[in-house]
């Protein structure tokens, strides 16, 4: 006979084949267990004294942070949702004011808020950054070049050779993928026309 009953730890409706079956899993079982422990553990340090610092909720802690003044490297990267180290470059680079009290860093609530409409103002470029090539890569046609490959093949020498040549003679190269590309028209300069077709 199977009995309906209500997970002790997650909560969910299941079927259990016994009227003492608090849990839908073992998996439950396991996790309430450890759960159990861990408060008991929590419990034991408090009243030991041992334990007095207690985690404060994140919705405590801005509203601490919204009646500050003057706030904390930490307290700015709660507020901005960054890192410690990114209001720190912030600092360094002197986006953002801050002052010194003692060994501690601070930033006035003014500073900060004319720091992020500052940003805000900016305007947003959206467009993609293009690298500005040369003439030659502008116009850049396969049938007028030779990969160094063919180069190698063409005029039975060898890449060393040619990357000697090509350097001594200030000739440009144009990269392409995984393709180095050097103009037929420069390559017969230097080694006449060539061997194959």
């Amino acid at each position: 006979m199977l009995v309906n009953k209500k997970c002790t730890y997650c909560g969910k409706k299941f079927q259990a084949r016994t009227t003492k079956t608090k849990y839908c899993s073992h998996a439950c079982n396991q996790k309430h267990y450890k759960h159990k422990v861990k408060k008991e553990r929590i419990k034991e340090l408090k009243t030991n004294g041992v334990l007095k610092e207690e985690v404060v909720p994140f919705k405590d802690q801005l509203e601490v942070i919204k009646i500050k003044d003057y706030l904390s490297v930490e307290d700015c990267a709660t507020l901005l949702n960054v890192s410690r180290s990114t209001i720190k470059r912030l600092i360094n680079q002197g986006e953002l004011a801050s002052f010194n009290v003692f060994s501690r860093v601070l930033i006035s609530r003014q500073d900060l808020n004319l720091f992020c409409e500052s940003e805000l103002k900016k305007p947003v470029n959206k467009e993609k950054i293009v690298k500005v090539k040369s003439n030659r890569e502008k116009f850049f046609n396969v049938k007028n070049y030779y990969y160094m490959g063919e180069i190698t093949e063409y005029y039975n020498v060898s890449l060393k050779s040619i990357e000697r040549h090509i350097k001594a003679n200030e000739i440009n190269k144009v990269k392409k993928g995984r393709f180095s590309y050097v103009l037929k028209s420069d390559i017969k300069k230097l080694f006449g026309a060539p061997n194959k077709i």
